[in-house]
């Protein structure tokens, strides 16, 4: 079965708060575990995602974009 294995997720953020920050690298950790890993064997030295929260825009959502964009990368279809 395919998986994802994730030494270290770092977010720089700015804007929101402590406890925002957490939220976000919480619903990228679980938006990456059920993320459906990429057929074959892929290895990735690191990955970046940069993502903008609009205005009214919750971290949930800023979250699944980020997952979204690393789940792309990951399948090649950048």
């Amino acid at each position: 079965m395919p998986r994802i294995e994730i030494d270290r997720l770092s977010l720089k953020l700015s804007g929101l708060s402590e406890d925002q920050g957490r939220l976000l690298a919480m619903r990228v950790a679980e938006g990456l575990a059920a993320a459906p890993a990429p057929g074959g064997a892929v290895q990735r030295d690191a990955m970046q995602a940069s993502a903008t929260m609009v205005p009214g825009g919750n971290v949930t959502t800023l979250a699944d974009r980020i997952v979204a964009d690393l789940v792309r990368q990951l399948k090649g279809t950048v």
